[in-house]
């Protein structure tokens, strides 16, 4: 077994040590997997009895028996089965061992110090805290995080010497890295000098806690992070100028918070987009010759929030808009205009799509439009791109229902220089709204 310890970085020798409780728990993260250090060498003890053993194989369909003779000098004609004891512990059944004797020893700060109890043959580990004397004492071979094998231990007479008298003769319990070796292995030093020994199963113990701590936190973030958050490039011209195609935006979910108008929403594509662009003169077209039109399956879009549920909308020469207040007679009303101007192929589309007083629009699939209700109603919004040209939005298949958001865009974070919150649509405050009739150019 290799070891990858650095004297000043014993974390790393905890996350090496790990890779056995890791890989059976299955810890999975994200985009990312935890792989973790090396795995236990087996502890078996072997005492070849003075006798022949016979085992049985089976191997490749093939029954093979191999024997062999193990010759060595027992107490007292005392025999025992070679075979049982080349045999690996489970390793679950290790973890599990280890967190019992931990769980008596205790963890972390915790954790019983072992340096009055640990005898010769034991196998110890050293934590020490402070960086300089971490470092003092890698100077004469001892490293924080290295398991180390007791060769000796010299012990005071009873009564007169306490445990910090205590002094031990260590080397490392395993080959170390090259620049690490040293040629006067084993070294001695007082007890004292360290200020925590553990025991070899509550160090192993204590890492497998912990990482698979640090593996849950980082898979409770991941998830929560994909849960409200995504990152999102802009993929066409329809939001031109505040989004610009390739411009990376970060999109946060509305779980506490509503759209509102002017913000930018982002949203699957509605059931309502598809059958307007069926319906529309190219879809009907599409299928009169039996030609496959793109689908929206597996797309979201963005477009700018231009009323919420409770607006009364309407579209004004391809421009939706809100009415904000009106006099008793209506015939005094002021309205926010969403500027966006003229679609490329207003013919596409019928004429309705441009020019409303409702916020719903009968677009050939089956579903009755009360063209006398000129409210949002709940759970709806009016969404528009603010580059009108080049966008089909709720002016072509009407409001867009509210299980289709999936939340709000408020900052755009690359590239650098369009990097800071999203620009204010086209919004604009009029007292009477433009003509009836779909114009040729940009307003």
């Amino acid at each position: 077994r290799s070891g990858t310890q650095d004297r000043y970085a014993g974390t790393i020798t905890y996350l090496h040590k790990m890779r056995q409780y890791i890989i059976p728990l299955s810890i999975t993260l994200s985009a990312s997997c935890l792989q973790i250090g090396s795995a236990f060498s087996p502890s078996s003890r072997v005492v070849a009895p003075t006798h022949l053993s016979t085992r049985t194989h089976i191997a490749h369909g093939q029954r093979q028996t191999h024997s062999r003779t193990l010759l060595s000098e027992t107490k007292e004609g005392e025999i025992i089965n070679a075979d049982a004891s080349l045999q690996e512990p489970n390793l679950l059944s290790k973890l599990r061992t280890n967190l019992q004797t931990a769980s008596s020893d205790g963890f972390g700060t915790r954790a019983r110090n072992v340096g009055q109890t640990m005898e010769v043959g034991d196998i110890v580990v050293p934590l020490i805290g402070d960086l300089e004397k971490r470092q003092s004492l890698a100077q004469v071979g001892l490293y924080a995080g290295v398991e180390y094998k007791i060769c000796d231990m010299e012990e005071g007479e009873e009564g007169e010497r306490l445990i910090n008298e205590r002094v031990a003769t260590i080397k490392p319990a395993y080959p170390l890295r090259p620049h690490l070796e040293r040629s006067d292995w084993p070294i001695t030093l007082p007890v004292s000098d360290v200020p925590l020994w553990l025991s070899k199963a509550t160090y192993e113990a204590g890492t497998a806690l912990g990482t698979l701590m640090l593996a849950g936190t980082y898979l409770v973030i991941a998830s929560i992070l994909a849960t409200i958050v995504r990152i999102v490039v802009v993929p066409s011209e329809s939001m031109e100028p505040a989004l610009m195609p390739g411009d990376v935006v970060l999109v946060t979910r509305s779980i506490f918070t509503k759209p509102k108008a002017n913000d930018v929403a982002f949203f699957n594509p509605p059931s309502e987009l598809d059958d307007a662009v069926a319906n529309s003169k190219i879809g009907r077209a599409a299928a009169a010759e039996k030609v496959p039109i793109a689908s929206t399956k597996g797309k979201q879009f963005l477009k700018r929030v231009v009323g919420v549920p409770g607006d009364v909308v309407g579209v004004s020469n391809a421009n939706p808009y809100v009415t904000l207040q009106c006099n008793d007679a209506d015939t005094d009303c002021s309205y926010r205009v969403d500027r966006t101007g003229d679609y490329q192929r207003p013919d596409v589309f019928p004429d309705e799509s441009w020019n409303r007083v409702t916020p719903t629009i009968n677009i050939g699939n089956g579903v009755e439009v009360n063209a006398d209700e000129t409210t949002l109603a709940k759970g709806q919004y009016f969404v528009a791109g603010d580059n009108g040209y080049r966008s089909v939005d709720s002016r072509v298949w009407g409001p867009l229902k509210e299980k289709y958001l999936f939340g709000t865009v408020k900052w755009v974070i690359f590239p650098m220089k369009h990097f800071g919150p999203i620009q204010p649509g086209p919004f604009v405050m009029e007292k009477e709204l433009i003509g009836e009739s779909a114009s040729s150019g940009d307003l």
